[in-house]
């Protein structure tokens, strides 16, 4: 199978690392990091303590590029800037394993870059199923929308990975219905499944 030899960085400088593991190019994106997931520890601000996690719907990680190629470091893997989907739809792994337990089925709905920080939104199967069954039951508007935030701490060695949660901002809200509202036939955005 062809992997990526190296990676280079937005300016452009080498930054190949012989001790790490490359994806795998031609194959879908969630197979292409061939890892486990780590350990991580999620936490949100005690304000948000009764924030009922099982009811999100959209998740919003918000991360640097330099961040995630720390974590993917951490993980084993060299970060490439060419092709960063699987290593979105692996973010999208570890938040659903750590704060949904593998139930949100988290897909990617879209991102938004500024500076070096990205925007990457992801939709969850529960929501997905609203809509659908919104679509069958001839309603058009789309089911109430639940959103979080996830940030990533700095990686540090042998010891999990760490992440910090919130309700999203009311921006973040906005875009995500933008999104889901945005398409060309009118109807909502429901992410399409894996190859």
């Amino acid at each position: 199978m062809d992997t990526i030899a190296g990676a280079t960085n937005p300016s452009g400088t080498q930054v190949d690392d012989p001790s790490l593991r490359t994806i795998t190019l031609g194959v879908p994106e969630d197979i292409a990091i061939d890892a486990p997931v780590p350990e991580v520890r999620a936490t949100a601000e005690e304000r948000f303590k009764d924030f009922d996690i099982n009811s999100v719907t959209h998740v919003v990680i918000q991360v640097t590029v330099p961040r995630q190629t720390e974590i993917f470091r951490y993980i084993g893997y060299q970060y490439d800037w060419d092709w960063p989907g699987p290593f979105w739809h692996f973010l999208g792994k570890i938040v659903d394993k750590t704060l949904f337990d593998n139930k949100a089925e988290l897909r990617e709905l879209n991102f938004v870059a500024l500076g070096r920080r990205e925007f990457i939104a992801y939709t969850t199967s529960m929501w997905t199923a609203a809509v659908e069954a919104e679509k069958a039951a001839g309603m058009a508007k789309l089911p109430t929308l639940s959103a979080i935030e996830v940030n990533f701490k700095k990686p540090q060695p042998g010891q999990p990975l760490e992440m910090i949660w919130a309700p999203a901002r009311g921006l973040i809200t906005a875009k995500i219905r933008h999104w889901n509202e945005s398409s060309d036939d009118d109807e909502p955005y429901i992410p399409e499944g894996k190859d």
